[in-house]
């Protein structure tokens, strides 16, 4: 005798009445061989599109005007509520 079961809500269910039950295993369709001048073409395409997102996200940056052409950050004065140290110190 042949137990089937099926999973339903995440529980084991047993099926009544099944009298036979048939598998077929269907090959898989084949996968096209890739060279590895088509996987380097494909690299090549992505690092360029990733180089120009990123130049694209570098000046947008610069132009916030938060840092300077070198990428050092420019720093802007902050009201003294801001800061935890109180007010910038002023010279006399």
């Amino acid at each position: 005798m042949i137990r089937i079961e099926i999973e339903q809500d995440g529980e084991w269910v047993p099926v009544d009445g099944v009298r036979s039950v048939e598998l077929h295993q269907a090959e898989p369709d084949p996968v096209p061989a890739i060279t590895w001048q088509t996987a380097l073409r494909t690299a090549t395409t992505v690092m360029a599109e990733l180089i120009r997102r990123l130049d694209l996200a570098s000046r947008a940056v610069q132009r916030t005007g938060l840092v300077d052409d070198t990428g050092k950050v420019r720093r802007r004065d902050r009201p003294a509520w801001q800061s935890p140290y109180g007010p910038p110190h002023r010279r006399r």
